[in-house]
């Protein structure tokens, strides 16, 4: 099949993905609600959403930053502008096809740079390591401030209905349905079962990457700073959340700690293999701001479509700004503009 044919039908499929989850969102929403959540929208203050984009774009540098210290012990270190246009576009291709971002981003830098690709993408999966790392650190932190509380009551409460509601809703299936269920279940057991050794091989594969990427920030010239821009990232990442909450009156009250909650939920809903976690990152943060920090089904779902819709806004508009002066800065190298940069 041709490339582009392909291209375009795993787009489609990722696309239909994400509408596919937004439409088990928004189907249940009465005319009503729909009146409100525009009333909410309109009555946004855009003023925090546009300081919530400056934080983000502030984490953007910073990755830009972090990732020249990486590229810097196998090639020269890049030129800033280079770098950063190459993150911008790496993250406007991952709205397109989920996952390519870390290449697209490897691709452009190592067009303008001259740098080696292979080495480009090794860095990248260091920064991802890194990212994986954090994201755990964060969820950590999260679950031990609210482990009495707030999430521990959800997880407990919406559990236990979730176990009753699905036990009483298969009393009710079709026998066929459960037998072809149990064929499913008996077959998938076997499959795991024949393919143990490679499951196990690929599982201790990424166990020992991961440890060969952190042992490599090591050897960096500067690990101390490298360390300082990632955390920076994900500093950055929970202020974006807690800023934004200003922009709802309703969510005006809640603190750092909310934020920390809605930022860990948000996160596991850009990991969904949808356009920039499209459906699943509504999802998940509306529930968070429903379930646990009790914030009106109204005001929740604004603010999840707020934080999603602003960032791809900002994304996109980096990312044409990117295609557009890329060319530009690296027009003629004669210029002294990389040498610049890299003082």
């Amino acid at each position: 099949m041709n490339s582009g044919i392909k291209n375009v039908l795993k787009f489609l499929l990722f696309l239909g993905i994400g509408v596919g989850l937004v439409y088990l969102i928004v189907r249940k929403i009465t005319p009503e609600e729909w009146t409100n959540i525009k009333q909410a929208a309109i009555n946004a203050n855009y003023f925090w959403v546009g300081v919530a984009l400056i934080i983000g774009v502030i984490s953007h540098i910073l990755r830009a930053l972090s990732w020249r210290l990486l590229i810097e012990p196998i090639d020269k270190k890049p030129g800033l502008a280079n770098t950063f246009c190459a993150v911008i576009l790496g993250y406007m291709a991952s709205y397109a096809f989920p996952r390519i971002g870390e290449v697209s981003k490897c691709g452009v830098l190592s067009k303008y740079e001259k740098i080696s690709f292979a080495g480009l993408v090794g860095t990248g999966i260091v920064q991802r390591v890194v990212d994986v790392l954090f994201m755990l650190l964060f969820m950590v932190i999260m679950i031990i401030m609210n482990l009495n509380s707030k999430v521990y009551t959800l997880v407990k409460t919406k559990g236990s209905a979730f176990i009753s509601d699905k036990w009483e809703s298969a009393r009710h299936i079709n026998p066929v349905i459960l037998i072809v269920i149990a064929l499913v279940l008996i077959v998938g057991t076997w499959f795991v079962y024949k393919k143990k050794d490679t499951l196990f091989s690929a599982v201790w594969k990424f166990i020992k990457n991961f440890w060969e990427g952190l042992k490599s920030v090591g050897k960096l010239k500067n690990p101390l700073l490298f360390w300082a821009y990632s955390l920076g990232i994900w500093i950055m990442y929970l202020l974006m959340v807690y800023v934004c909450f200003f922009c709802i009156s309703e969510t005006s009250h809640l603190t750092l700690s909310d934020a920390l909650i809605v930022l860990m939920f948000g996160t596991v809903g850009m990991i969904v293999p949808t356009p920039g976690g499209m459906g699943a990152y509504q999802y998940l943060v509306k529930s968070a701001l429903v379930s646990i920090l009790l914030i009106s089904p109204t005001n929740g779902f604004t603010f999840a479509w707020i934080m999603w819709g602003s960032q791809l806004i900002l994304i996109v508009f980096l990312g044409l700004l990117s295609l557009i002066l890329l060319p530009i800065i690296n027009k003629d190298d004669k210029t002294g503009i990389h040498q610049v940069e890299n003082i």
